[in-house]
């Protein structure tokens, strides 16, 4: 599940830190023990910050000093013990997908992917960290062939994301990747009968939506697209002849999907928002769909039978019930605090914690990793 290797040892206190476009957000977890529910997790620090403006774009670090310096202040203004950071890599330049090969031992297929992997990647192979797994050793309409799970990243993104965690006078434990940080959230939210199946999460944030397909705990398919969050603010500014800002506040307090079957009168500005919006909603249901079909094209005895839903867009009121209306599959918004005692973070409530909590899963998997 862990690609990349880690760069240093797991000395220390370690937090997990996701960069957004929209938010810079920072955790720390420690285990604890139940005697009766086994092992739970307890959140020990959390700090947010608002990056600066063109920090980050799309999952693309623009300036890894600045971000630095900002988490540098957070960590600083809210006394957090922290050496070590375990940081994501995300976004359109990171490759995940799924390759046919011929059949080797694990330790020849990671030396020969980098030759393989040349004509997947819209980047040369020897400007990025390249890794793989194995998903079937033998396939039976290719006899000789295996398929394995291609994990590529530019050097670049890579370095940005450490050179953050350098600039805030921290040193970088891991650099992971999205989906398999949002795993390890997943593990400990989802029921084991929807986990051990093949089920998808969508993870929609401010810039950029994820689509992740997996099976039985086990990644199969990824796929970043640019439909999210700001695209359904820029409509309701452009509609409404407001600020961006207006139109993201107007969104989170008087935002509602409409489902087909709603017949509930709404107030006016409301249904104003939902009708300028669905095109931006068929779009969104339009790539997930893309996604899913790709996936069942390839694996024609497979279907998914479930979708989780995580991100900041995850919080628009019933986006969850319009995916499901819309696709025919069960949709709920993902609570990655499910086993973590939020109850006792110095200055920061339980309850604003738990409303933030879809958008805080990828951290929630950072800070995982090394415990």
């Amino acid at each position: 599940m862990d690609f990349f290797k880690r760069l240093f040892g797991n000395k220390g206190t370690v937090g997990g830190l996701d960069l957004g476009s929209s938010s810079l957000k920072l955790i720390q977890l420690k285990p604890i023990k139940d005697k009766t529910k086994g092992k739970l997790y307890e959140l020990s620090s959390f700090v947010m910050g608002l990056p600066p403006e063109e920090t980050v774009k799309e999952g693309v670090i623009n300036d890894p000093k600045a971000l630095g310096e900002l988490l540098k202040q957070l960590i600083q203004s809210h006394k957090i013990n922290i050496e070590q950071v375990v940081g994501v890599v995300s976004g359109q330049p990171v490759i995940i997908r799924p390759i046919i090969m011929p059949k080797l031992p694990e330790k020849e297929m990671q030396s020969s992917l980098r030759f393989q992997a040349e004509q997947y990647l819209p980047y040369r192979a020897d400007e990025a960290m390249i890794r793989g797994t194995i998903l079937n050793k033998e396939l039976e309409d290719n006899p000789g062939s295996m398929e394995v799970l291609l994990v590529a990243a530019p050097n670049e993104i890579v370095k940005n994301t450490q050179d953050v965690i350098r600039f805030s006078g921290l040193n970088p434990a891991a650099i992971d990747m999205e989906p398999f940080a949002l795993l390890r959230a997943l593990e400990i939210s989802l029921e084991p009968d929807i986990f051990n199946k093949t089920f998808a999460l969508v993870n929609i944030g401010a810039s950029v939506m994820s689509i992740n397909i997996y099976k039985a705990g086990v990644l199969r398919q990824s796929r970043t697209v640019k439909v999210a969050g700001n695209r359904f603010t820029e409509v309701i500014a452009q509609a409404l002849n407001i600020s961006f800002e207006e139109a993201e506040k107007m969104k989170k307090e008087k935002g509602v999907i409409r489902v087909a079957k709603d017949a509930a009168p709404v107030a006016p500005t409301t249904m104003r928002i939902f009708n300028v919006i669905v095109p931006v909603l068929v779009e969104l249901i339009t790539e997930i769909q893309r996604s899913f079909d790709y996936y069942k094209k390839r694996y024609q005895d497979e279907s998914i039978g479930y979708i989780a839903l995580s991100g900041g867009t995850a919080l628009f009121k019933n986006i969850d019930a319009y995916i499901s209306n819309e696709l025919g599959i069960t949709c709920g918004v993902l609570n990655p605090f499910k086993k973590i005692d939020i109850s006792k973070v110095p200055g920061v409530s339980p309850d604003m914690l738990q409303e933030l909590a879809p958008s805080l899963t990828i951290a929630v998997g950072l800070g995982l990793r090394n415990i």
